[in-house]
């Protein structure tokens, strides 16, 4: 019993799940689209060929912003399997949310690469990243949550019935 005791006290604490303002890989399509249009924002989903899968845009506005958030949302069984939120963002914001991101989850991977930084993190075969460039006159910001077990176990395409 000590010894099982010892084990526990020394393990070290599990890090929390990733998210970006409340935005989790894998949470329910049904609460994705309550946090945005609590937040003002619209989302409409549509059906793609595989019915496993739906195709979801829209925007959404954030405090500080200028202009809203761009929303993607690829959902799988009705769970955020990706989502990317992008918007132009001063490079003073970006490097703030960064910031914030590695206060909760600790040091990222993190390239440069002239116009283009990232700083990516990796948890429990999910994964945050945030992308910064500067494509032409204005910088845009880019924040992709992506839940890799969903993904995973979407396998082959569902055969289609005969028409």
């Amino acid at each position: 019993m000590l010894l099982l005791l010892v084990a526990i006290v020394a393990s070290p604490q599990q890090p929390p799940p990733l998210s970006f303002f409340g935005f989790r890989p894998g949470m329910a399509m049904a609460e994705a689209r309550s946090l945005i249009t609590t937040l003002g924002g619209s989302l409409s989903c549509k059906k793609t060929s595989d019915s496993r899968l739906r195709e979801c845009t829209g925007s959404m506005p954030f405090p500080g912003l200028v202009r809203p958030f761009a929303v993607l949302v690829s959902s799988v069984r009705d769970s955020v399997g990706v989502m990317v939120l992008s918007a132009n963002i001063s490079e003073e914001d970006t490097r703030a949310w960064v910031r914030a991101l590695i206060q909760d989850f600790g040091r990222p991977n993190h390239k440069d690469r002239g116009t283009r930084e990232s700083w990516q993190w990796i948890r429990r075969s999910q994964m945050l990243r945030v992308v910064m460039q500067r494509p032409g006159v204005h910088l845009e910001t880019a924040v992709t949550l992506t839940h890799g077990p969903l993904l995973d176990a979407l396998g082959p395409p569902e055969n289609k019935k005969p028409d």
